[in-house]
């Protein structure tokens, strides 16, 4: 078995470097891996860093297609930012109507949207009620609005804080990018979905490759589709098959863009890829609060399809242990990224035997 694999990372502003690492420390913990038998390369840092693994006799390539540089431009971190987030989300969600087909099909997804904008509300109501209340012990004066001036700063300091370490803001910078997005308004992604189209399309030219695997997790899944549409338009005008191709989403957000009344190119590439014949697969967890559980989002975005990617549920409860379980159950920002990490208990989902086992994708156990 040859097999090329393409990951795609999610909203990130972190490096291949970065993810090669936790695959590295997480396959030599992992349930479904035969440590025995797993030979792992260095990470090159080429134009398009990769490593191999070689595992029962299957022959690897990993390769990173990473955009963390796009993800560094677009990642709200200033005032304005934040505040300008806010007013996108309003217009692009709220106003626009994907906020009722969110709650209409994902209450999760619901509560993480808002989630932002109560916490701002809440943030600022709180001291707006401090700086009211100095001003009844100290009457309303200079003095006041100094104070107050100084309490606006330092809460402004405390919520940013909270903001970047409870990943608030990631949440938020997400929003406005997927709305960006299906306006078409990200400088350089769809010159960046080419590059990877045309990595891919290496693999497939050369045909030495078994399973040709494009996998992707989070907002990852929304370029994975529109790359993927422009690799399924060159096979088809070259004459090129694309049997061997699988698309893997991961814990995806595809209807952040899909649901968009002004995402009709990313629906016209939806279309592409869900009117191809290659395996498709989509694998969610209930207990991930940033992605869209079991939701066939091809059918409820209205796109015009043959067929929708194949859902599966990934169930955390099964593949850890009832301790782990319990202290992970409800930290929504740590099971998102939990797809990528190792499994105690063998037998269900696990990362690293869908990439390095030697079987094909459709016959492997979920």
């Amino acid at each position: 078995m040859n097999r090329d694999v393409f990951y795609i990372a999610g909203f990130d502003p972190r490096s291949p470097k970065y993810y090669y690492s936790i695959f590295k420390n997480n396959i030599n913990k992992t349930s479904r891996i035969e440590q025995d038998k797993l030979n792992l390369g260095k990470l090159e840092n080429v134009k398009v860093p990769k490593f191999k693994i070689d595992y029962k006799g299957a022959q690897i390539n990993y390769s990173f297609l990473a955009w963390n540089d796009i993800v560094a431009q677009h990642f709200c971190k200033r005032f304005f930012d934040v505040f300008g987030a806010l007013f996108l989300f309003f217009i692009g969600y709220t106003i626009s109507g994907v906020t009722y087909m969110v709650a209409k099909y994902s209450r999760t997804q619901l509560i993480a949207g808002y989630y932002p904008t109560i916490f701002m509300f809440l943030s600022y109501f709180i001291i707006g009620l401090i700086c009211y209340a100095i001003g009844y012990f100290i009457e309303f004066s200079w003095l006041w609005v100094v104070i107050c001036l100084g309490v606006v700063l330092l809460g402004t300091r405390i919520v940013f804080y909270i903001g970047q370490k409870a990943g608030i803001f990631w949440l938020l910078s997400i929003y406005r990018f997927c709305y960006k997005y299906a306006k078409g308004e990200i400088d350089k992604i769809d010159e960046r979905n080419e590059s990877f189209a045309n990595a891919i399309m290496q693999s497939v030219k050369d045909g030495k490759a078994d399973e040709i695997m494009v996998v992707a997790h989070s907002v990852g899944t929304i370029l994975a589709i529109s790359t993927m549409a422009k690799v399924i338009k060159k096979c088809k005008a070259q004459g090129l098959s694309t049997a061997n191709l699988k698309l893997v989403l991961i814990g995806g957000c595809v209807p952040l863009t899909s649901f968009q009344k002004c995402g009709d190119k990313f629906k016209q590439e939806l279309e592409i890829v869900a009117n191809s014949d290659i395996t498709w697969l989509d694998l969610s967890s209930k207990i991930d609060g940033a992605c869209f559980f079991m939701l066939d989002y091809v059918k409820r975005s209205g796109v015009q399809a043959k067929r929708s990617p194949k859902l599966i549920s990934v169930r955390f409860f099964k593949i850890y242990d009832k301790k782990t379980y319990k202290n992970i159950r409800y930290k929504w920002y740590q099971v998102h990224f939990l797809y990528l990490r190792a499994t105690q208990i063998s037998g269900g989902y696990d990362y690293f035997y869908m990439v390095a086992d030697p079987l094909n994708l459709e016959n492997k156990t979920f």
